[in-house]
């Protein structure tokens, strides 16, 4: 079980991330239409987490890391 805190560990954000694997290996599988719009929705949400912390998701090879979102200057 987690604990709970103000701002989400870089670490927990990375393990978030490594279950995007799983969702990309379901590609060539056979899924029902129902469970693909809520396996979509889970992936939605994962990414949600890490893009609300600050980070954007970077695909490599067959690994999967985080990059800081930068803020545009106005």
């Amino acid at each position: 079980m987690s604990r709970l805190t103000q701002k989400t560990e870089f670490k927990a954000l990375i393990a978030v991330a490594q279950t995007l694997h799983f969702f990309t290996k379901l590609s060539d599988k056979g899924v029902s239409a129902g469970d693909a719009v809520r396996l979509r929705h889970a992936e939605n949400i994962v990414k949600d987490v890490i893009t609300g912390n600050g980070y954007t998701i970077i695909y490599r090879n067959n690994s999967i890391g985080l990059k800081t979102i930068k803020e545009e200057k106005p």
